[in-house]
Order: C-alpha cells, then structure tokens, then sequence
C-alpha cells in the first residue's frame, strides 16, 4: 500500500476543472497505479507524485509494468492518511492527527491488511507512533518487531532519511515526498535499492512464490 498525506490537486488540475477542460473519470477494471490512464486519461501520466514513485520502484529493481501489468503491479494499493485533496501541506501537520484523518488511514490498513506500507512523507512515520494511531494499528498488524530506525546514505547533496518500522504483518519503509521535498535527487533514491528493493523483494516472494509453490 502506497499512502501519502492527501489527494494532491494541483492548481493545474483546478484550471482544468473549472474550465471544464477534464475527462471525465472511466471505470476500468485493469487500472492500476502505474496505468492510471485507462481511468483518469492522459492527464495522469504528467502528475509528478505518480510519475516518481513509477520511476522510484524502477531504482530499486521492481520496474512497473504500464502495458501490461502483473501480479505485483495489480497488488499496489494507493491510498492517503487524509481524506481531503489540498495544493500541499502547507507545513501543517497537526491535521494528521485529526480523529476524522486518522480514522481513514486506519479504515485503509484494515481494508487492505497490506504486508507493505510505503508511507510518501517524512512526517507520516512520526504521527504513526502517535498514541491516537500505533495502538489501532497494531490491533490490526500485530505488535512492533523492530523500533523505527532511520537509514542515511553519503551522498554529494541533501541526505533524506529513509524510515523502517517492523510490525508481526506488516513493514513499514517511510520515503521523503515524492514531489513535494526540496532538493530531492533521483540518484540518492536509488542508494536505498538494498533496503526498499529487498523488502519488495520479499513481498515478492512471500506473496506469489510462495503461495504458489504451496
């Protein structure tokens, strides 16, 4: 489950809409997060959040497959701890914390009851801890095996730290915003290609190597 703060709408898309320049939303049962076109048009190929974290997954050896989509991709879940669409946010996070806000994120690992959750937002891994939300989760996902750690790599540039909490059903990777971090750099995502991409590696296996084999 990919998860970050809210639905992004960018004030392009709201010049859009108010001219009525917008296609209209299509049900389509192959959409997936990296073909979002079939529902939303050609539009969602240019939305930077999605575009980079389509690229990320390519970093860490987990290319996603927009033509023709597989198991792993028709697997990802997209979802945001809030239920509102902003421009950003705004450097306020108290929101997040907000009983309506956490609600959601909560009614969303339930529904999913994901193995994986990368959380897009540095931010998102402090408020899990938060008494209002780690209690909830861990009813759903079992109790913490391994403490939040953050891992930082050298890099000639900003140094983001990439976050990791382990539960008994479930891990966690928390990863700057995909379009909202300043001086985030494509080549230091792709140093984390080890710890993301092994920990997909292993959703991998886990999810259908195994399953099948048994």
């Amino acid at each position: 489950m990919i998860c970050g703060y809210e639905w992004g709408y960018s004030k392009t898309d709201q010049e859009n809409d108010e001219a009525g320049n917008v296609q209209p939303i299509e049900l389509n049962s192959g959409c997936t997060f990296s073909n979002k076109g079939l529902c939303y048009g050609p539009r969602a190929y240019s939305w930077p959040y999605d575009q980079n974290i389509i690229k990320w997954f390519g970093f860490w050896g987990h290319a996603l497959n927009r033509d023709n989509p597989g198991d792993f991709e028709k697997s990802i879940a997209q979802t945001n701890w809030c239920n509102t669409e902003g421009h950003s946010m705004g450097g306020d996070y108290t929101k997040l914390l907000i009983p309506v806000h956490v609600d959601n994120f909560i009614f969303h690992v339930d529904h999913f009851r994901p193995s994986v959750i990368l959380l897009m937002g540095s931010k998102l891994i402090e408020k899990m801890q938060d008494g209002k939300v780690l209690g909830r989760f861990k009813q759903i996902m079992g109790n913490c095996t391994k403490d939040p750690f953050a891992v930082q790599k050298p890099f000639n540039g900003r140094r983001f730290k990439v976050w990791f909490q382990s539960f008994e059903r479930c891990e966690v990777a928390c990863l700057p915003h995909p379009s909202g971090s300043h001086g985030l750099n494509d080549d230091y995502i792709a140093l984390f290609r080890d710890e993301v991409g092994g920990l997909l590696s292993r959703y991998k296996r886990n999810k259908f190597e195994l399953s099948s084999a048994s």
